[in-house]
């Protein structure tokens, strides 16, 4: 029971890993001694106890963790993008509040209007998304934007820095939506989307995310990480910029948003 003890206050941050693991050898030396049970067997049961430990103190993600919030209205929802790529953390996430009704791309448009640090783009031809970046660096710049692959491109886009987020793809992998049943990062879980985007409707509380997959056989979407909460940084006023780019500063990048790419 001691050795449980000792992984419980482990997975809660009560201890460290160096007392755990004095504790807990302690306590399984003394109770294989006393007990006549093999070692084997006592460090298997509490290889299953503390890995049961450490799901239950799983960390949480809800809408009150959100900073970066968008629109007004009494209803609200979350926007999780997922990169799944090198940097760092992957997993971003936004807020919308919106009356009446609204939709993934009502949300998504917003967001991309009001953050000056995501850029996302959709297919020429369709209402679907083939590229998101975030300027994760806080470098600035624009991303060079590649064509997707049935209109004759090479879908070999980047981004202008190696440690900003950039995935693009429609024949070499795509950007899937997902959909919340209740929160998928406290009880609930992720679901793939059964429409695009413009045909999702919007509930209040719920959770959506476009997550990458370079999964073309089985077209699997991965779930989204646990997020982490971005702050909006707005872009400056006129006055501002012209103050800034006479001093002397990098120029701020110019950005175009859905109003002049949405296809439907």
């Amino acid at each position: 029971m001691k050795a449980i003890a000792v992984c419980g206050l482990f997975g809660a941050g009560f201890l460290s890993a160096a007392q755990a693991s004095d504790l807990s050898a302690n306590s399984v030396i003394r109770f294989s001694q006393r007990a006549g049970v093999p070692m084997k067997k006592v460090l298997l049961v509490l290889s299953l106890v503390c890995s049961f430990t450490a799901t239950s103190f799983a960390q949480t993600f809800t809408l009150s963790g959100i900073n970066a919030w968008v629109g007004t209205g009494a209803n609200q929802s979350a926007l999780v993008i997922d990169w799944h790529d090198a940097n760092t953390p992957t997993s971003l996430v936004w807020g919308y509040r919106w009356d009446g009704s609204a939709t993934v791309t009502d949300m998504m448009q917003a967001i991309d209007a009001a953050d000056p640090r995501l850029l996302i783009s959709l297919h020429p031809l369709y209402d679907a998304v083939f590229s998101i970046y975030y300027d994760l660096t806080g470098n600035g710049g624009t991303p060079t934007i590649g064509v997707p692959f049935d209109l004759g491109g090479t879908e070999n886009g980047f981004a202008p820095f190696p440690g900003d987020h950039y995935q693009e793809g429609w024949y070499t992998g795509f950007w899937g939506l997902l959909n919340g049943n209740g929160n998928p990062y406290n009880g609930g879980s992720w679901v793939e989307a059964a429409a695009g985007a413009s045909s999702t409707m919007l509930e209040n509380n719920s959770f959506h995310a476009f997550s990458m997959t370079r999964d073309l056989v089985n077209f699997t979407i991965p779930d989204a990480g646990l997020p982490t909460a971005v702050t909006l940084v707005p872009e400056p006023s006129c006055t501002s910029l012209l103050a800034f780019v006479l001093s002397g500063g990098a120029a701020w990048r110019l950005r175009k948003h859905f109003t002049n790419r949405l296809g439907a």
